[in-house]
């Protein structure tokens, strides 16, 4: 499965928060939001030179969630994942919350607004992500387990959000691409 940089959103709004691209000055914020979940292994330094030399993290596009004061709170990366017969689906990841703003609502805002602004600004509906840390946070966005979906034996955290399920295209999908981006 190759991850490709999707087109580029606007900047979102919503209950006095901004969700809008991170600029290479937000990069190192961003992902020391996530430190504690994916390098605490890591010294910070070490950490945030793994990060941004990552082909991974490069093959996204980066988004960055601020508070009424303008504070980075949350960040969350997509990617554009091709399907069968031209349709593009959005895959999810890295989404974090700054420590001292976790359990405020800002990851589910920060994953709702994402999601919206592909629906509206690019007419995508279908999303994919892998649960790597126990939450509510993704039910709540509208994401079902594929194994839910009828879909058995695939990875038991992966989540998908379509207004498509079980159609065709979502199983050529799921058994012709799916691994852990």
């Amino acid at each position: 499965m190759k991850l490709n940089k999707p087109w580029p959103l606007l900047p979102l709004y919503k209950d006095n928060l901004t969700l809008s691209p991170a600029t290479e000055n937000d990069m190192s914020l961003v992902f020391l939001m996530g430190q504690d979940a994916w390098g605490a292994e890591y010294q910070t330094e070490e950490y945030l030179d793994i990060c941004h030399s990552s082909e991974k993290y490069r093959s996204g596009n980066w988004f960055i969630l601020k508070n009424s004061k303008g504070t980075p709170v949350s960040s969350v990366i997509s990617y554009a994942i091709p399907g069968p017969d031209n349709h593009s689906w959005i895959g999810i990841g890295s989404l974090a919350t700054e420590v001292s703003s976790r359990n405020k609502g800002y990851g589910l805002s920060c994953l709702s607004m994402l999601i919206d602004g592909y629906e509206k600004q690019q007419t995508i509906n279908s999303f994919i992500l892998f649960k790597d840390v126990q939450t509510n946070i993704y039910s709540s966005a509208g994401f079902m387990t594929a194994e839910s979906m009828g879909y058995k034996g695939l990875h038991p955290n992966l989540l998908l959000r379509t207004d498509e399920k079980n159609n065709p295209e979502t199983g050529y999908f799921l058994k012709t691409s799916i691994r852990y981006f």
